[in-house]
């Protein structure tokens, strides 16, 4: 999953991080679209070869058969990366986009360093998977309405979300956001919906069992405890007046583990808009701001 995780940064990144300094904007397309390309190296830290460049109207551009190299142990093939409704003029003096979308297709992982006849192996075998995302920024509220990694033969997982509070003018362009400004940020809603045909098992599997208790040693009685500790939790929401059928699809959906199948979606919208900051006071182990907390979400889930 860390791999998958770095290459959905690295091609997210390519759209989302302005270049470091303000500069002319060029007139010619191709070369506005050429002048994008070193942003996916400052998330990779090295600059990918591009087969083709081409550039999408006044907004927009796609790559196709990029390489980007991470080590001489990783690197990624995309067929195809698509960064679409950029206002150019923004990247050109220094400012976050107010909107963007970023599609990468055909991606396959490879290695610098690996021998030949694996590399030609992996190409045959690897089935290549999608990332996709997309949010735009008006009136305080930063809105995701996609954010997706799917793959033919392993399902998909989407996560749309509202966030009040950012301020994308005022955040400094080439860093992430301080605590100060994180601490203002409040959830308005958040949707995840999961098709697992065997994306867990594959990519988030073994890090889970090396973040569990006995996890490396007995993975399946390690498995066994985490369902059942989670199924104990599930008072806490039937306290919370979370409807009996959504309970009831938490809990199909924690039985199912760790090989759930068929679609799975969890919403939540809180009432009031939720502050990040709350989310620290609900871990301090107090049941009634835990539960106060769970009370206001207005959780749904189905599967």
């Amino acid at each position: 999953m860390t791999r998958i995780r770095s290459a959905a940064a690295a091609l997210v990144l390519a759209g989302f991080t302005p270049i470091a300094q303000a500069a002319p904007m060029p007139t010619d397309p191709v070369q506005r679209c050429r002048d994008l390309i070193p942003l996916i190296g400052k998330a990779t830290e090295e600059d990918p070869t591009v087969g083709k460049v081409t550039p999408l109207g006044d907004s927009g551009c796609r790559y196709t058969d990029l390489q980007i190299t991470i080590s001489q142990y990783q690197g990624w093939m995309v067929g195809s990366l698509t960064i679409d409704r950029i206002d150019f003029k923004r990247f050109y003096t220094d400012q976050l986009p107010l909107t963007l979308s970023v599609r990468a297709e055909g991606i396959r992982f490879f290695a610098p360093a690996m021998p030949a006849a694996t590399a030609y192996q992996m190409k045959l075998v690897q089935k290549p998977v999608e990332v996709s995302f997309d949010y735009d920024y008006d009136a305080d509220v930063l809105t995701i309405r996609d954010a997706t990694f799917r793959g033919d033969q392993i399902g998909h997982i989407t996560v749309t979300a509202a966030l009040r509070g950012p301020d994308l003018d005022q955040i400094a362009a080439d860093t992430l956001p301080g605590d100060k400004a994180l601490a203002g940020l409040s959830l308005q809603s958040l949707t995840v919906d999961f098709d697992n045909q065997g994306m867990l098992e594959g990519y988030a599997l073994l890090p889970a069992l090396l973040a569990l208790p006995d996890g490396e040693t007995d993975p399946e009685g390690a498995v066994a405890a985490a369902k059942a500790q989670a199924m104990a939790q599930l008072a806490i929401l039937v306290v919370a007046g979370v409807p009996k059928d959504s309970v009831a699809a938490i809990g199909r959906f924690i039985q199912s583990m760790p090989q759930p199948r068929g679609p799975f979606r969890l919403s939540i919208a809180p009432q009031p808009a939720l502050a990040l900051a709350e989310l620290a006071e609900a871990q301090s182990g107090d049941p009634a701001k835990l539960m106060a907390l769970v009370k206001r979400l207005s959780l749904t889930a189905s599967y």
